[in-house]
């Protein structure tokens, strides 16, 4: 038998879990009402319910993200302090 991963929707699959998870269904039954695999099912709730690492994932996209706007921010203030002295050379007081 081949592998269906793309067979459902996570908005199927969402809802599955919300049956089990929330809800205190069985995954047997709800397994049964919705035509799914007992075992596919126990995959989706696993995966919902497990952080696998999807908090550290974030922050570290989040650091990631962080260190790059410091770096933009960096290099947009070393333009503007070479504009300003580039208008200070160019443009002398009028007195």
């Amino acid at each position: 038998m081949g592998n269906n991963n793309n067979k459902y929707d996570e908005e199927f699959k969402s809802s599955a879990v919300k049956m089990v998870v929330e809800k205190g269904r069985p995954i047997s039954a709800v397994a049964k009402d919705l035509g799914v695999s007992q075992p596919a099912l126990r995959r989706w709730v696993k995966a919902s319910t497990e952080p696998d690492n999807s908090l550290a994932k974030r922050l570290a996209e989040l650091e990631a993200e962080n260190r790059k706007l410091k770096k933009d921010l960096m290099n947009a203030n070393d333009t503007v302090e070479i504009l300003k002295k580039s208008v200070a050379i160019f443009i002398k007081p009028q007195n």
